[in-house]
């Protein structure tokens, strides 16, 4: 097994909504006087985690001091946890600033474990910047060098003791007065505890920095709660600033897909059908769905119709806040196109929706057979890919004219730009009575002096005539 460790030093600040881009800072602690995090203003100013709130206002006067949300951290911890499902089907927090992912089932996948770590820092520039990473075959190993040895890398459980032993004591996560004890006795990094004699270290010092080392090395089991992704992708984002334009709320939209991704793929689940909501200070929220025409997943695709939908969407004031929600998912992916429809262009599914995404659903619609032998009312408009197929009619066109065309008649014959021969027929349809919109009709098959077949027919009450319904191609 090979554990990934995304460590999250920023989380306390990354959770909340940001503002502008001057000093802040995170309070937490005991009192709530303690600063947690505090963005890089704040650090070029002199200011870091651990300094109560009094010397961090002495340093950086403007500095703005936010109270620490455990809900909104524990939001961001699933959402990240939910965008990782697209690597790993084992996913937990091992601490409140740490994720563990194993990765090792996961590399051929992706083509190897380099290719896999450049997907996931390209994606983490997105989700979480200031993650750091690690890998290690534990995951209490892999945790520990994220936050001493960010970017390490230990592969097999071999190279462990000299990747860990180095490492300072105070890193481990052990009560401080243990580690003065340690340090009281002269040890100073993981490598010290280890060359002494295991029986009289856990005799002296208890069974913690036994159980820690264990867990570090492999020796012993690490429980972990494995995350499971809820059945249904709901995900609220605050925006660093508000927004009155398209392009500042992409960025936006494209970390909520990458959410969205990897919750589709924890679930093995496409989406059909999708909301994205947008939250005013002083306005009613706007509602964009997105119908697609085939299920999909992919991040370009829907962040290119969703940027077209709230292209044609007037903001009544800036957005303030971002949400997008899942209405339909399906199980199985759709099938691949048929080698005999293959085409340079992009695909049918995909041009319907980008025209649904300009034009409004209204605007782009199929058509589904019904059930009546009249032509006009054979079919009806319909969702497009919603629609029953039209089962073929021998002798029947599939073009009819908006409205019948009289024809002239000359001795008796029916004529378009001259006699037109019968080839086939009648047809005879009589009905309709039921919704007021009865007909008598006998239909033909006829054809022009220069072959252009018609469907035509004959209206049998009285005073009818002939008329043109349909053109065969």
């Amino acid at each position: 097994m090979l554990w990934l460790a995304l460590l999250l030093p920023n989380l306390p600040l990354e959770a909340l909504p940001t503002g502008d881009d001057g000093p802040r800072a995170v309070l937490g602690g005991a009192r709530g006087d303690v600063l947690q995090a505090v963005n890089a203003p704040a650090a070029e100013a002199g200011v870091r985690p651990g300094l109560r709130a009094v010397a961090a206002r002495t340093l950086c006067p403007g500095i703005e001091l936010l109270a620490r949300s455990p809900a909104a951290e524990a939001a961001a911890r699933d959402a990240l946890l939910v965008w990782s499902g697209q690597f790993t089907s084992h996913a937990a927090a091992l601490e409140d600033d740490c994720l563990v992912l194993e990765i090792g089932a996961s590399q051929r996948l992706f083509g190897g474990l380099d290719a896999l770590l450049d997907r996931l820092r390209l994606e983490l520039s997105v989700v979480a910047p200031t993650a750091q990473m690690a890998c290690a075959p534990t995951p209490a190993a892999a945790a520990l060098l994220a936050r001493c040895q960010p970017g390490a890398r230990v592969l097999t459980p071999g190279a462990l003791p000299a990747a860990l032993g180095p490492l300072p004591l105070r890193r481990l996560a052990l009560d401080k007065r243990l580690i003065e004890r340690l340090h009281g006795l002269g040890l100073r990094n993981i490598g010290d505890c280890r060359r002494l004699p295991r029986a009289g270290l856990g005799r002296r010092l208890g069974p913690a920095l036994l159980a820690t080392l264990d867990r570090l090395f492999g020796l012993a089991p690490q429980p972990l709660a494995p995350f499971r992704p809820p059945p249904r992708f709901v995900r609220t984002l605050e925006l660093p600033a508000p927004a009155d334009c398209v392009p500042q709320l992409l960025p936006a939209i494209v970390r909520l897909l990458l959410e969205l991704r990897g919750f589709l793929h924890a679930r093995q689940r496409w989406v059909q059908a999708l909301t994205l909501e947008l939250a005013f200070a002083d306005a009613p929220a706007v509602v964009l769905p997105l119908r697609l025409t085939e299920p999909a997943r992919g991040v370009a695709l829907l962040q290119a119709l969703l940027a077209q939908r709230l292209a044609q969407t007037a903001l009544p004031a800036p957005v303030q806040r971002l949400g997008l929600s899942t209405e339909v998912l399906v199980e199985t992916p759709v099938a691949g196109p048929d080698l005999l429809d293959a085409h340079d262009g992009e695909p049918l599914p995909v041009l319907l929706d980008r025209l649904r995404a300009r034009l409004g659903d209204a605007a782009v619609v199929g058509m589904s057979a019904t059930a009546d032998h009249r032509p006009e009312r054979a079919w009806r408009r319909c969702p497009v890919g919603e629609g029953e197929p039209a089962v073929p009619v021998p002798g029947r066109p599939a073009w009819l004219l908006h409205a019948p065309q009289r024809l002239r008649v000359m001795a008796g014959q029916p004529c378009l730009d001259g006699r037109l021969t019968l080839l086939d027929g009648p047809e005879r349809i009589e009905g309709g009575w039921w919704d007021s919109a009865d007909v008598a009709r006998d239909y033909y098959v006829a054809a022009q002096r220069s072959g252009r077949r018609l469907w035509i027919y004959q209206e049998r009450r009285p005073g009818g005539g002939w008329y043109l319904h349909g053109l065969f191609g």
